[in-house]
């Protein structure tokens, strides 16, 4: 410390990326610089969501979904309890959906924004607490010297604006938690189903419960996720599987190596527990002849060429983790999009307790 020039007492230095999501809150000044952050965020938000939900045809969402932000923005920079939980509640339900539904890389993203919501509800918090210290005086206000006609304005809005966008806010926000709990009760957002085969073993377990998101939110069906699907015959029945191949896929199965796309592709999920060879499975689309006809198998034979299975538009080749006791593709046929309901995120009421289901990509 002597060789610095830096006395004990003397504060460490901090990181610019730490600064920005986690900033030393100790004066009035650095928390209207949080709150006027969050606020920033939660513009951004608005837009880029509301682009989205433009984008895909789902205008009213937009509108709703932008005019929840953009009050949200104001009650932060308005030090707001209401406002700041409440948005960092919402987009944080969002982001782990969009994470499970879209990938790792927009939950980083988001991540980002989080946590500079975070840093909104620390301003908020510091605001309580200095408003007992400093009673009469009104930590939202910004000393406006030196500032244009147009820079006060813009400054004073916020918190000119709160005190009429927020019995609007409150009535939305009561509107959206009562229309949360009728999507959650009615199932429209996740799907919950108790397993009855040992098809996904080990990985699920016979009779647990896998707590899934509904097709609307689980996005694009890729290679390697587990799926809720309805079963040809009978058609109420529901199983859980494994993608494996999807449309414009080429497949086969030698000695128990999965051939995709001309490529070996390793399968560190898949187990064979049995101690004997299953020619046609282990084999796959090879030995059709020992399996008796059947409209499956008969479909699946039209689709094979050279001896590989070539995955039709709209329809995905769907294996269970444990391949020798697994009544998957092989033997029922090709699963169509629109019979995949859902995608299991967690998995409950087992003797290994609340887990998830690790997201693996078949390249």
């Amino acid at each position: 410390m002597e060789t610095l020039g830096l006395s004990p007492s003397t504060p460490k230095p901090r990181g610019r990326l730490r600064e920005l999501f986690w900033p030393v809150i100790d004066s009035d000044v650095s928390a209207r610089t949080a709150a006027q952050n969050a606020m920033y965020v939660c513009f951004v938000i608005a837009v880029l969501n509301g682009l989205v939900l433009l984008a895909t045809g789902q205008r009213l969402d937009a509108i709703l979904t932008c005019c929840f932000y953009v009050f949200a923005a104001v009650g932060i920079r308005s030090f707001s309890w209401t406002a700041s939980l409440s948005a960092l509640g919402i987009y944080g339900v969002g982001l782990i959906i969009s994470t499970f539904s879209l990938g790792l890389f927009v939950g980083v993203v988001g991540f980002i924004f989080f946590g500079l919501l975070i840093g909104g509800v620390r301003a908020v918090s510091f605001a309580s607490r200095w408003k007992v210290d400093h009673p009469g005086e009104d930590i939202r206000n910004e000393p406006l010297d030196g500032l244009s006609a147009s820079q006060r304005f813009f400054a004073r809005l916020p918190v000119a604006f709160w005190p009429w966008a927020r019995p609007l806010f409150v009535a939305y926000l009561a509107l959206y938690a009562l229309l949360i709990a009728v999507l959650i009760n009615s199932g429209f957002f996740v799907r919950v189903m108790r397993t009855n085969s040992e098809g996904m073993q080990p990985g699920i377990l016979r009779g647990e419960q896998v707590i899934a998101l509904k097709s609307w939110v689980m996005g694009p069906i890729q290679r390697g996720d587990v799926v809720i699907f309805r079963i040809p015959r009978p058609r109420s029945m529901f199983d859980v599987k494994r993608v494996i191949g999807i449309p414009g896929d080429r497949l086969h199965f030698h000695d128990r190596k999965l051939i995709l796309n001309d490529r070996t592709v390793p399968e560190p999920y898949a187990v064979h527990a049995a101690g004997f060879v299953d020619e046609y499975g282990d084999n796959f689309p090879a030995r059709f002849s020992d399996l008796p006809y059947s409209d499956a198998i008969n479909a699946l034979k039209e689709n094979v060429r050279n001896g590989e299975l070539i995955v039709p538009p709209g329809l995905y080749f769907v294996l269970g983790d444990n391949r020798d006791f697994s009544f998957d593709s092989r033997y029922i046929g090709l699963i169509p999009a629109i019979d995949i309901v859902a995608r299991p995120v967690f998995v409950s009421g087992g003797k290994r307790g609340f887990r998830a289901i690790p997201r693996i990509r078949i390249p």
